[in-house]
Formats: structure tokens, C-alpha cells, sequence
């Protein structure tokens, strides 16, 4: 059996993409404080983070239009995420906009 490490992130930024499909209503788009994302941070924090509390990450939520309702989540350390988020929002049309 081969074994893998997983290495632990000391500081992260952890970007939770919440994708709807465009052809459905809009009314149907969630607000950001649900519980749902606090099972996935402490699910994702067991595995790959030092801890989840504010000193060691930081998280992002963003709301998108597309083909069909899916979330997706990014980890990645804090120097990557202004970059991350520069490219995210010029390949996505329907990303809000941050000033």
C-alpha cells in the first residue's frame, strides 16, 4: 500500500463558488449564511488545514450564473488569491463585482 501526505495549509484563503443555472429563476439564489458551509469548512479543515478560525484562513464566497446548480471550492494560500480572483473574474461574466 502506498501511502500519500497531504500537506496542511497554515494560512489559506478558501473561496466557496456557488454556481446556479441561469435558465431558473433568480429568486432561487441563497444568501451566504447558511450552515451548509460551516460542515464543508470543518469537513475541508480536518484534512487540509491547521485550523479554520480567522487566524489561519480566510474565506470568499461568490455567487454565479451558469449551466446547471453546482458548488465548487477552491484552497489556496493567501499570496495566490488576488491573482485567483483577477483571472476568475475576467473569464466569468456573472461574478459580482468586488471594488
Amino acid at each position: 500500500m502506498t501511502e500519500h501526505s497531504i500537506p496542511l495549509y497554515k494560512r489559506c484563503v478558501v473561496c466557496f463558488s456557488q454556481i446556479y443555472d441561469q435558465s431558473l429563476s433568480l429568486q432561487r439564489i441563497r444568501d451566504y449564511d447558511n450552515l451548509e458551509f460551516k460542515q464543508i469548512l470543518d469537513t475541508i479543515a480536518s484534512y487540509v488545514l491547521v485550523d479554520d478560525t480567522g487566524l489561519f484562513c480566510d474565506s470568499y464566497h461568490t455567487t454565479e450564473l451558469g449551466n446547471y446548480d453546482h458548488t465548487v471550492i477552491f484552497v489556496m494560500e493567501p499570496e495566490i488569491f488576488p491573482g485567483w480572483l483577477k483571472n476568475r473574474k475576467s473569464s466569468i461574466k456573472t461574478i459580482s463585482e468586488i471594488s
